[in-house]
């Protein structure tokens, strides 16, 4: 144990195996090794190590990195990842090893492997997030004029491109990106010289570690380094935005390629079958995905409740934390590659979107601007295109067949040539606004998202 020379016995065996933590944050091995050997050239920069230690410490530490990957080494009987790795260097390089964790607190310790696990963590979400960005565009390329409903309130309301769909789905995966980016950057702060809670009387210079562990600054206040998670939290919220958005994503492809819509059908490779019923082809990924941002929600919402209520400076509550974080981004991490192979694997029907596209009353926005644009004011179009949607309605007719007397009844301003908007991907084109739907702006939607990444 690390902390019993005050104790007459040894902890209660019970006591040990509910507080132990080595199962969650043996994780953090390639942290703590790492944190390790800066914290021993913050020893050397104060005079309280020899400088030749060094390179023995630095060797015993790959060993146990190696040893332990190849399974001759495990941590079994220590109490956490920290105490693991000590008695490690000190079975190994006896008093050379003691005197490693001088100034140092597995407060202090622990904060700085987690924030670097978060670090590398967010890196890695960062980039599984433009994967799935580029394969969006990679498919939008190809649908840029692939007219299918835009919806509101999931009832058809204008024509739009899939290209300019997928899009809509992409800008809101590179706010994740920069939420991402975000979160690491919040994690890129060195606690190590922080100690207990109040510092060392070692003259510890925490630039030192921060140096060689790549941290962009160090900590301002000690009591605040040891107990702050914000960066865990920012990690996991981003997670859970991220985990939001695929469900989202998720929720569309169920939809296009149920039979009621019939707009995608997914590959035979992601597509399942029913135990019973023989002609069923599931989109289960995509439910999974849906399914999985609850539990992204929960993870927010766990670490939130945690962290709300702890006085200053460590509390063993703590100790909870990784378990949550590890979740999150595993979890999104496998999302995001489930979601890019899902997107990869629609097949889309041209024709059946079209279709939907041009159902009656997709034109009806386009004659209301029309006759704005004949110097009507707006809630009056508005009113009069709403007659003629239920006119023509009424009579089972496309707009392309409305008589001249019909128009002239709704409006003295319609005229035949408000038939010409019966066809959906003109209205699409037509949208040429920033930010619309025309192939044209839809091209430099793409091109910024291609930026971006």
């Amino acid at each position: 144990m690390l902390w019993g020379g005050r104790f007459s016995s040894g902890p209660d065996p019970e006591m040990m195996r509910q507080s132990a933590s080595i199962g969650i944050d043996i994780r953090l091995l390639d942290s703590d090794v790492a944190s390790t050997r800066a914290h021993a050239r913050a020893l050397v920069a104060a005079g309280l190590l020899e400088e030749e230690a060094l390179w023995a410490i630095d060797d015993v530490c790959q060993a146990l990195l190696s040893q332990f990957h190849l399974g001759v080494v495990s941590p079994e009987g220590d109490e956490d990842v920290h105490s693991f790795v000590e008695r490690f260097l000190t079975d190994q390089l006896g008093e050379t090893g003691a005197r490693i964790h001088a100034g140092r607190s597995r407060n202090d310790l622990v904060a700085t492997d987690l924030r670097l696990w978060c670090k590398e963590r967010a890196r890695r979400l960062v980039g599984s997030a433009r994967t799935l960005v580029e394969a969006l565009c990679d498919v939008a390329d190809n649908h840029l004029d692939s007219v299918m409903p835009g919806y509101t309130h999931l009832q058809r309301a204008q024509p739009v491109s899939l290209a300019f769909h997928l899009c809509a789905h992409g800008f809101a995966l590179q706010r994740d990106v920069i939420r991402f980016q975000a979160a690491g950057a919040a994690a890129d702060v060195s606690t190590l010289g922080a100690g207990a809670l109040a510092g060392n009387t070692l003259n510890l210079d925490p630039s030192v570690p921060a140096e060689e562990l790549g941290f962009a600054s160090t900590f301002d206040n000690a009591m605040d380094a040891v107990s702050d998670r914000d960066f865990v939290a920012d990690l996991i919220y981003a997670c859970a935005m991220c985990g939001v958005h695929l469900s989202r994503l998720a929720e569309e492809m169920v939809l296009w390629t149920s039979s009621e819509f019939g707009f995608a059908r997914f590959s035979d490779g992601w597509s399942t079958g029913s135990s019973m019923m023989p002609q069923k082809r599931n989109p289960d990924m995509a439910e999974l995905l849906r399914g999985r941002s609850a539990p992204a929600i929960g993870d927010l919402m766990s670490m939130l409740v945690l962290l709300k209520g702890l006085p200053l400076a460590y509390d063993r509550d703590l100790q909870e934390d990784k378990q949550i974080v590890f979740a999150a981004a595993d979890r999104c991490d496998d999302a995001l590659a489930a979601a890019t192979r899902c997107v990869q694997e629609l097949t889309f029907d041209r024709d059946t979107m079209a279709l939907a596209a041009a159902s009656a009353g997709s034109w009806a926005t386009d004659v209301a601007e029309w006759l704005v644009r004949k110097g009507v004011p707006f809630r009056t179009a508005h009113t009069a295109t709403g007659r003629l949607v239920a006119a023509l309605e009424e009579r089972n007719l496309p707009l392309s067949a409305a008589t001249d007397d019909l128009l002239a009844d709704i409006h003295p301003e319609l005229s035949t040539e408000v038939r010409a908007l019966d066809d959906a991907s003109a209205s699409m084109a037509a949208r040429d606004s920033s930010g619309g739907t025309a192939p044209d702006r839809v091209r430099e939607q793409l091109e910024k998202l291609r930026a971006a990444l």
